[in-house]
């Protein structure tokens, strides 16, 4: 897999989502949300070709950026002195790098399973990683 380099915003971005969608996921659920973020930007449509950053903070996209999130605060001020976010900026690096395999194949979108299945959730999931449910192909 070829990697791309990340801008030093674009990986705290994605670091930051990680931390907010998958801090309790370990280290896979970890590396499935960072996954789920470069399959957006090498394959998905809508989102080819958009700055990490850009995807993670479009609208609706991600819960953990939602106003009514209850921990946006928290993510918004995490620093390297959490080692839990730490981890997250290397998942980001390698991921993005170009250096890891994709444990969710091409997915695109997951939900967690703490919540009634999103409408778009159609077909059969590409993985189950933790709490998180992994979709190919959706629009």
């Amino acid at each position: 897999m070829a990697g791309i380099r990340l801008a030093a915003l674009d990986l705290w971005t994605v670091a930051q989502t990680c931390w907010g969608e998958a801090r309790g996921e370990g280290s896979a659920g970890i590396y499935a949300v960072a996954q789920v973020i470069r399959n957006r930007h090498e394959y998905h449509a809508r989102w080819r070709g958009m700055s990490p950053r850009r995807i993670c903070l479009a609208p609706f996209q991600f819960s953990c950026w939602l106003p009514s999130d209850p921990n946006l605060v928290k993510m918004q001020k995490v620093s390297c002195d959490d080692a839990v976010f730490v981890a997250c900026l290397v998942a980001a690096a390698e991921v993005f790098g170009g250096s890891v395999m994709s444990s969710v194949g091409r997915a695109t979108h997951y939900y967690a399973d703490t919540i009634p299945p999103p409408g778009w959730a159609i077909g059969s999931p590409v993985a189950v990683i933790g709490h998180h449910i992994f979709f190919e192909g959706i629009a």
